[in-house]
């Protein structure tokens, strides 16, 4: 299909695993999932099996279905055979708790629930939220009563999908819910084209052979995308991962699998690159590059991967309302610390407060054509908060960036952490980065906390790495080597040592708790 071509009629569960089989790739490997491989024609005939389970319950096109099972077969096979029946999965954290799972339920009137029997319980406790709820399923090995296994055994895997519009909607994601209820953001059968195809020629360039790996939960749109559907639309197989992330095991599941393309975010490529050398591989002969998204890739993180692997981390930025639209291309060089320039079929710039275009050089805010049909239909029953990052043809994406001479963009902030310090802006991402490029540090959080002279004055709060121990004496050293690096008004007038950062589902550090703090 020629880039940018939508047809009328698009079903997604279909696009990613039937497509396959019928171009001959039914026999290739789609799924390793432990020491089991699943083939695409297997994924084809046990996601058919679940959806026509879904419509032997009466799920009926356009109604909506809650996943709490992980990163794992059975969300793959729900996910893909909900889609094909034209019902809407919503994938949802493990780690919410039932005041969150219910606000999903109230918001998206879901008539069913496939979850865990660790996690059916907030589930069951929130189910009254939601008045058309009518069936919770269980997944895994262990469950018992009404069942996911249950339901296949009795389904058939004659072919189920829907030949639903392009245009309708095919799933919905929740956000964190960090400032304020989570928003259901709606994204319709188009996407996984209007995204997958400009990610899959630019940047996660896969095919079939590879093998694609991401360390984290699918309930969050980056690992949705790039360890689950687009390898999948690119015809390549895809690694579930298993458990919590730890990194030998990590390092472990790429010489298993022989993990061509490895997607993660940043911290955990700097956790990665923490392990001692009698603990890791020296080398990872099959991996061809790695891409990281979520937040900004710190330049040094770049090059130590690279000096010990020889591959480049492709950096990126997207949001749930979309996917990657902007990224280090393949074959395109790369200035580490960019985020790179737009992926093809994006239309994108940088506009002042009155949504003028800023020259090179100056911040103001990341603004998308709200026309391109891999942007979200809207926030679902909730008009006015779409429509208010919604304007003059932009949707605002509420980052700060600027883009250079050369037409590379780079990140600033999100629109409410910008630090105002004695009349200057400044950007915590760079203080960040310069203060990860100190070998002690592992991860850094920056803000702008109340100050009677400045406005604001800088204050970063640091993670080290093993060790390593805090000192008054070690935090002035942090304080001369940023001033090294940067501006000296960029510099931290105070260093915590902390042993952890907040953080979002997603592993954005939270500054809006580190400010609270002070």
């Amino acid at each position: 299909m020629p880039l940018g071509m939508i047809p009328p009629r698009l079903n997604l569960g279909d696009e990613v695993v039937d497509r396959n089989v019928r171009e001959g790739r039914g026999g290739d490997v789609a799924v390793y999932d432990g020491d089991r491989r699943y083939t695409f024609d297997e994924l084809r005939r046990l996601s058919n099996r679940f959806g026509n389970a879904l419509r032997g319950l009466g799920v009926r096109r356009g109604e909506s279905v809650l996943l709490r099972c992980g990163s794992t077969l059975d969300f793959m096979l729900a996910f893909i055979g909900t889609c094909k029946i034209g019902a809407l999965p919503i994938p949802s954290s493990p780690l919410l708790r039932e005041h969150e799972v219910g606000a999903i339920l109230a918001n998206s009137e879901a008539v069913a629930a496939l979850a865990t029997p660790e996690l059916a319980g907030v589930v069951d406790a929130a189910r009254g939220k939601s008045p058309k709820f009518r069936h919770l399923i269980l997944a895994g090995d262990q469950a018992t009563g009404t069942t996911l296994r249950g339901l296949i055994e009795r389904a058939s895997d004659e072919p189920t999908a829907e030949a639903t519009e392009a245009n309708e909607p095919a799933y919905m994601m929740y956000t964190s819910g960090t400032t304020g209820e989570p928003k259901g953001v709606q994204h319709a059968h188009r996407w996984i084209r209007a995204t997958g195809d400009p990610i899959l020629s630019a940047v996660l360039t896969v095919g079939p052979g590879d093998v694609c790996y991401q360390p984290q939960d699918w309930s969050f749109i980056y690992p949705l995308g790039c360890n689950f559907l687009y390898p999948l639309l690119g015809g390549a197989a895809v690694v579930i991962p298993r458990g919590r992330f730890d990194p030998v095991e990590a390092y472990r599941t790429l010489e298993r699998y022989g993990v061509t393309v490895f997607c993660a975010v940043p911290t955990i490529y700097r956790m990665m690159l923490a392990v001692p050398d009698r603990a890791r591989p020296a080398r990872l002969p099959a991996l061809r590059f790695g891409v990281s998204a979520g937040e900004p890739l710190p330049a040094d993180t770049f090059r130590e991967w690279y000096d010990r692997f020889g591959g480049f981390i492709h950096d990126g930025i997207g949001q749930t309302e979309s996917h990657m639209f902007v990224g280090n291309h393949q074959g395109m060089r790369i200035k580490p610390g960019s985020m790179g320039k737009p992926l093809p079929t994006w239309r994108m710039g940088v506009v002042d407060d009155d949504g003028q275009p800023q020259k090179a050089g100056d911040a103001g805010h990341l603004v998308l054509r709200n026309d391109h049909p891999g942007l979200a239909l809207g926030y679902y029953r909730d008009p006015e908060r779409w429509a208010a990052v919604n304007r003059d043809g932009w949707y605002y994406t509420k980052d700060y960036a600027y883009v250079d001479g050369e037409g590379y963009y780079w990140y600033v902030s999100r629109s409410d952490d910008l630090i105002k310090s004695r009349g200057y802006a400044i950007s915590p991402k760079e203080v960040e980065s310069a203060i990860m490029e100190h070998p002690a540090v592992l991860e850094a959080g920056v803000v702008g906390v109340p100050d009677d002279v400045m406005g604001q004055r800088v204050k970063a709060y640091a993670t080290l790495k093993p060790g390593f121990a805090g000192s008054d004496a070690l935090a002035e050293e942090i304080r001369a080597h940023v001033r090294r690096l940067i501006a000296p008004f960029k510099t931290p007038r105070e260093i915590e040592f902390v042993a952890d950062l907040p953080k979002t589902l997603t592993g954005k550090v939270l500054r809006r708790e580190l400010r609270a703090r002070g």
